[in-house]
């Protein structure tokens, strides 16, 4: 379910629309705001910091630096975190955990199991969001890249930003890669049925992704944004 009020039920159905899953929506247009104002901060710093040294003026281009820099981080450290809880009736089953308060210029979020084990942690760098939004898939112990999760094509990326917010016909879907195979859909856009907002996964995807993993990068992707 997307397009929730944040604080609000979302549920989890599957195929044959029973609820298999719920979550509290944590939808919120803060993060798309800070990212955007911090990405704005640092380039404007950037090209004064340019300019500076092309006029030979070193002490201030530094602080110019330090100063854009340190605003951007203010910035992103404001934006609240994402953590959520995702229930089998009243049992807590996954949750999302973002490991640090700062957003900027990446956040990882670790996928945990009922058990505390961590299964998988999932990383985008916010600059994305001017392209092609992309998740990748680390292992739950390093920084090994598994896979990841992108938009569809960077065109269809650019649509969404522009019409994606009017109409659902603008969205972009995203393809998950893993383990050098694709292994499914997150659905955005309606099909010739009208259905959107869903996780198709291959049968490939059931031998080597966790379906846990798969639920918890979906509901990340479909809910992060109103």
């Amino acid at each position: 379910m997307t397009g929730i009020p944040a604080g609000e039920s979302a549920r989890i159905r599957g195929d044959n629309g029973e609820v298999l899953l719920g979550y509290r929506s944590f939808a919120s247009v803060v993060g798309v705001i800070g990212a955007l104002v911090s990405a704005v901060v640092l380039i404007a710093g950037l090209a004064a910091v340019a300019f500076l040294v092309a006029e030979g003026r070193v002490a201030p281009a530094i602080l110019a630096l330090m100063l854009s820099a340190g605003f951007a981080i203010v910035i992103a450290m404001l934006v609240p975190a994402i953590n959520v809880t995702i229930f089998e009736g009243t049992t807590p089953v996954i949750t999302i955990a973002q490991e640090s308060n700062l957003a900027f210029p990446s956040v990882t979020h670790a996928i945990i199991g009922k058990e505390g084990r961590v299964l998988a942690r999932l990383r985008r760098n916010v600059l994305t969001r001017f392209g092609r939004n992309r998740w990748n898939i680390l292992s739950g112990d390093a920084d090994r890249t598994l896979g990841y999760a992108a938009e569809e094509s960077l065109l269809r990326a650019w649509v969404r930003k522009v019409g994606g917010k009017f109409s659902a016909d603008f969205e972009s879907d995203v393809r998950i890669h893993y383990l050098n195979k694709d292994v499914g859909w997150i659905v955005r856009r309606p099909d010739t049925n009208s259905v959107a907002d869903v996780l198709d996964l291959s049968e490939d995807a059931a031998r080597v992704l966790d379906r846990r993993v798969a639920i918890a990068l979906a509901t990340l992707i479909l809910g992060a944004e109103p």
